[in-house]
């Protein structure tokens, strides 16, 4: 995790990442990520995340916004029943909670930001 004070703005997604998977790790997750990404299909999330449910997670610097192939895949999981997230580094105490939580995540007001925010990315 970081130890010293950062803007949101100044935070890079491939350190964003490595925070979210650090502290998914000490929460009990399984993580994965494609690593190399170009020969993939486009738009499919950063992170899978499973553990007793499983989390799709894509991740954002502060200001970005998701491309359009990203939306179509969090729009396509989200309507599939999956568990889906955006983040941004001003999101850590709410994806911090929701990982925090067993079996699901749907109840807390946390899990009801993070959805918001989901649609309000992705234009639902």
């Amino acid at each position: 995790m970081r130890t010293a004070p950062t803007r949101l703005d100044d935070i890079l997604e491939a350190d964003w990442q490595r925070d979210i998977v650090a502290l998914a790790r000490q929460l009990g997750w399984l993580t994965y990520h494609t690593f190399n990404s170009r020969r993939s299909t486009h738009g499919f999330p950063d992170l899978v995340l499973l553990r007793d449910r499983v989390v799709y997670l894509e991740l954002k610097r502060e200001k970005t916004r998701c491309t359009d192939d990203q939306k179509l895949w969090l729009r396509c999981l989200r309507s599939a029943g999956a568990e889906v997230y955006v983040g941004r580094p001003s999101d850590l105490d709410d994806l911090a909670v929701v990982l925090s939580q067993r079996r699901t995540a749907a109840s807390s007001p946390a899990a009801g930001r993070l959805r918001q925010r989901l649609i309000d990315e992705i234009g639902e």
